[in-house]
């Protein structure tokens, strides 16, 4: 301990103070490894950031879309938002149709009404699933795609339970008093065995477009009652 005492108070202070700082950064490394799987996409940090950002560019859509809005919360709004855009571009499956593209539409630039429904009616026809996806667009009135018409006509083409997006649909409807047809009823009854299905615990997979929360008992028994609430 003899160096130790003849270095001085001042450098000892330095040493400690390094040592602290470097076993931080290392404990702050190893951490943001082992804790990737559960850092959303709007707190990334250390290793996990990294690889999310090599596999957006390697061409991965859905690290493209979370490394865009990690870099949204950045203040890189620019930056975030081309990333964005470049993972709805490259849409091959409904999964990859996100909330984005509809929140968004007609409200930033590049997601203008007429390209995201291009870009939903291109990948539908391969990605069944995507038909939730414009079932919502078209029921989402701060959006130049809002339509009741066509939203009636992806009902029997929903391939998953969409009890939130048909309950919206039922109020909009209600509140511009559009009529809903016989076929649609049936189409909407239809959807709602699939959320019996999925209530029963025959759950879609997950590169299946999900809504956001699970159905529960309630939530058909009020879908139920809505849709016996039509005029006929």
């Amino acid at each position: 301990m003899a160096w130790w005492k003849r270095i001085g108070c001042g450098f000892q202070l330095f040493l400690i103070f390094s040592l602290l700082i470097g076993t931080y950064t290392a404990w702050w490394w190893i951490d943001s490894a082992r804790t990737c799987e559960t850092q959303d996409e709007y707190n990334l940090r250390g290793i996990c950031l990294m690889r999310i950002q090599e596999r957006a560019e390697q061409g991965d859509n859905a690290a493209q879309w979370a490394y865009g809005n990690y870099l949204e919360t950045q203040l890189k709004e620019s930056e975030g938002r081309a990333w964005q855009l470049r993972a709805m571009h490259g849409a091959r499956i409904g999964a990859d149709l996100r909330d984005h593209m509809i929140g968004y539409c007609d409200r930033m630039q590049g997601f203008q009404a007429s390209t995201v429904e291009t870009i939903m009616l291109r990948v539908a026809p391969n990605s069944p699933d995507a038909h939730l996806r414009l079932f919502q667009l078209y029921t989402y009135p701060g959006c130049g795609a809002f339509d009741l018409d066509k939203a009636s006509a992806q009902i029997p083409l929903l391939t998953q339970c969409a009890h939130l997006a048909i309950a919206r649909y039922l109020g909009i409807a209600a509140e511009k008093r559009y009529r809903i047809s016989p076929s649609t009823r049936l189409a909407i009854r239809s959807n709602m065995t699939l959320c019996e299905k999925e209530l029963a615990g025959q759950t879609p997979p997950d590169t299946t477009v999900q809504e956001i929360l699970a159905v529960r008992k309630e939530d058909l028994d009020a879908l139920s009652r809505s849709l016996a609430a039509l005029e006929p």
